[in-house]
């Protein structure tokens, strides 16, 4: 559940971010792959950090599940939303983003070179953009 509940936010969130960015370039920097890589880092970085502490959670939970009992002593976490009430109220917020420097140095690059390998293999194959496919006009 957790595990569900993080990945599609957070790949929803790095290509919403990440297209977003693209259509405030000018026209001319379009193919630039510096541009390409600081707005797949950009996506990285925010969808990373917000959907950061339902992978706290996640991992929460996982090592619960193999001890006989909470050693904190408090109670065991069974879902996401409890699951990010129960650490805000017994460990607090900042625990939903323990480890989220550190993380960054693995995501960010990674989202960075996957979105520009993924915009230049579409320039090479030559397939056009979303913006400019046209729908059909009175199809039957």
């Amino acid at each position: 559940g957790p595990t569900l509940m993080g990945i599609l936010p957070y790949a929803g969130l790095k290509f919403y971010i990440y297209e977003g960015l693209k259509a405030h370039v000018p026209e001319d920097y379009k193919n630039s792959v510096t541009l390409k890589l600081s707005c797949g880092a950009a996506a990285g970085l925010f969808g990373q950090t917000l959907t950061y502490p339902l992978d706290v959670v996640r991992r929460q939970m996982q090592v619960q599940s193999h001890l006989q009992h909470d050693q904190s002593g408090g109670p065991r976490i069974t879902g996401t939303f409890q699951g990010l009430k129960i650490i805000k109220q017994t460990q607090g917020w900042r625990q939903l983003f323990a480890g989220l420097s550190l993380n960054y140095i693995k995501v960010v690059p990674s989202v960075a070179i996957g979105f520009t390998a993924y915009d230049t293999m579409k320039h090479l194959l030559k397939i056009p953009p979303r913006e400019s496919i046209k729908p059909e006009q009175g199809s039957a």
